[in-house]
């Protein structure tokens, strides 16, 4: 019988209070879709303060994305940032480095400029910059995570289409 593709699970999702439930339905859709989930452990919703736990965790964490096909990361603007969470960030270089497949998705895929709450302009090479000419990246994350992955707007459920078609060659 032919294993089911495994999936690592990365995102802020884990730092809510209701970060166990909501882990426990994310993994109830991805088997939905054929697809099963690196196991999640106990530790992961443990709020961790010491350099020590940090390492064991991230340790943990590299051993569930060493032990995967592919990631599915939660890419949203993280405390109304334009950036991801930075653990979610971390966990896909790593999977990329390890030649793992990647989807991002976000609710809002427009690019970095437009989302931009603050002032920008565009500058003398016709790129967009902030207030202190810091240009953007030209979509909507960092260029060293959109150019690896598979970006999609919507939720969990619209990167599991996404990868269920290239895996399966289908959606669901």
């Amino acid at each position: 019988m032919k294993q089911r593709p495994v999936i690592y699970l990365s995102g802020p999702d884990r730092l809510l209070p209701d970060g166990k439930e909501r882990m426990k339905k994310a993994a109830e859709l991805c088997d939905k879709y054929g697809f099963d989930t690196v196991p999640v452990p106990d530790t992961l919703f443990v709020h961790s303060s010491s350099k020590e736990e940090g390492i064991a965790l991230a340790k943990e964490r590299l051993a569930g994305i060493a032990f995967c096909d592919l990631i599915i990361a939660d890419t949203r603007d993280f405390r109304d940032l334009l950036e991801p969470y930075g653990e979610t960030s971390m966990e896909l270089g790593y999977a990329w480095g390890m030649g793992k497949k990647l989807y991002c998705y976000m609710k809002d895929a427009r690019s970095c400029a437009d989302r931009y709450p603050g002032n920008r302009h565009k500058n003398e090479k016709d790129f967009w910059v902030d207030e202190n000419g810091i240009s953007f990246e030209p979509g909507p994350l960092n260029l060293m995570l959109v150019s690896p992955s598979t970006v999609v707007e919507g939720g969990l459920e619209e990167a599991l289409k996404a990868a269920s078609a290239d895996f399966f060659g289908k959606e669901g």
